[in-house]
């Protein structure tokens, strides 16, 4: 999965002018070199799933542990950035975030039993849960002329990470020194991104710290609106996750080699990076959002039923539609979350509770399946599971709007022609 509700808002006080600027290609990649870092250890782990389970006697629910445990830490940690920001700076609070992301992979060349590994699995995501939540005042820091541009970038890298690590475990595993050296190689990149933002700060185009009191963001938990948006959002967190982290394992399951299998896992991301693209500038043209989203759903839940029912001979549409549906969904439901805002302030809560309760589901959805898969000997069920949800799904059309800009602006033309204009 590769976007974000955005929870930390941008500081209210702007500090640029007593700052040194970077020029912005620099800025452009030290965004690209974040988004790949946060989402590369959702690509690396699920192809090599099957040969560390053989390895450490795992069965498919524990293995499930190494998605679904970051994921939840994501969640769980994802409040406490605007608190660390306030404390260390937001410089620091990044340099230093990344410094635990980074050690935390490394020591996972290290590691010789389960336990260590899902606790380093927890640790990587609690980490990452609060990176994301820092990046939008980074962008709007060191590229503020440029915000949207850099936000698509951020977007875009985030699935080139997870498709890069995808395709690299396999080739690494085989040849650097086995599914240890894989996953921490990552460990590697983190701490030469740390380097990164550690000269930038010695250069003078650091952040000066924040002071003052945390900002507390309140839940709109007695809110329908916001239930609304975040069961929009659920959907796809919990699809998306669930399918990444067992697709490889799937095909491996039904007779596919496993370097094959980590190719159609990056082909999958590389679909939903293309329906990030195209879906959600259309946004910006047509008012209405029942119509983009009953593409993506019904996409993604005729690629869900293909996977289901043939997971070899139709391995390929059937990963092509339901990246393209369930990226497209991820990428559109931060739209609507953007729709139903009547404020940056009020965004910011939304946002918050809608990363809370999304990442929760994107945690259940690979324990889930891989529970299934230890209850029936087979995955197979587990994206049965994932279809019948991608159905379910379907509901939310009735409640779904335009936005809520469009929908004004209709009124006022309404109110001046004194009568509907259909």
């Amino acid at each position: 999965m590769t976007t974000d509700p955005v929870l930390a808002s941008t500081p209210a006080r702007d500090h640029r002018t007593h700052a040194g600027r970077l020029p912005t290609w620099l800025a452009l990649a030290l965004v690209v070199a974040i988004g790949v870092n946060i989402r590369a250890v959702f690509g690396v782990t699920p192809p090599l799933v099957p040969v560390i389970s053989e390895d450490l006697s795992l069965s498919a629910t524990a293995a499930s542990l190494l998605t679904s445990v970051p994921i939840l830490a994501m969640a769980l940690c994802a409040p406490l950035g605007h608190s660390l920001t306030t404390r260390l700076g937001a410089d620091r609070a990044m340099i230093a975030l990344l410094a635990v992301l980074g050690l935390a992979e490394l020591s996972r060349l290290l590691i010789g039993t389960a336990v260590p590994l899902v606790l380093s699995a927890g640790l990587i995501g609690g980490a990452l849960g609060v990176i994301s939540t820092l990046v939008p005042a980074f962008i709007a820091h060191y590229l503020p002329r440029l915000r949207g541009l850099a936000t698509g970038v951020y977007s875009t890298s985030m699935a080139l990470g997870v498709g890069l690590a995808a395709g690299t475990a396999q080739p690494i595993t085989e040849h650097l020194g086995g599914w240890r050296v894989a996953l921490g190689l990552w460990g590697v990149a983190a701490l030469a991104l740390v380097a990164a933002l550690v000269a930038v700060r010695a250069a003078g185009a650091g952040r000066p710290r924040e002071t003052g009191p945390a900002e507390r963001v309140s839940l709109p938990l007695r809110e329908k609106r916001a239930w609304f948006v975040t069961a929009v959002y659920c959907v796809p967190m919990f699809l998306g996750f669930g399918v990444i982290a067992w697709l490889p394992s799937l095909f491996i399951e039904h007779g596919i080699a496993p370097g094959t299998a980590a190719l159609h896992l990056v082909l999958f991301q590389g679909v939903q990076l293309l329906s990030i693209l195209t879906l959600t500038p259309l946004t910006d043209r047509v008012p209405g959002r029942r119509g983009v989203f009953t593409t993506v759903m019904v996409t993604s839940t005729v690629g869900l039923l293909l996977l289901c029912l043939e997971p070899r001979d139709l391995a390929i549409p059937g990963l092509l539609l339901a990246g393209f549906g369930i990226g497209g969904a991820s990428s559109l439901a931060l739209v609507k979350v953007q729709d139903e805002a009547t404020s940056p302030q009020d965004a910011t809560r939304l946002s918050s509770m809608s990363m809370l309760f999304s990442f929760t589901a994107g945690a259940a959805g690979p324990f889930l399946m891989g529970a299934l898969a230890d209850a029936t000997d087979s995955l197979v069920p587990g994206f049965w599971l994932c279809f019948a949800i991608s159905v379910a799904s379907m509901l939310l059309l009735i409640g779904m709007h335009p936005a809520a800009r469009d929908r004004d602006d209709e009124g006022a033309k309404a109110t001046h022609h004194e009568f509907p204009t259909g």
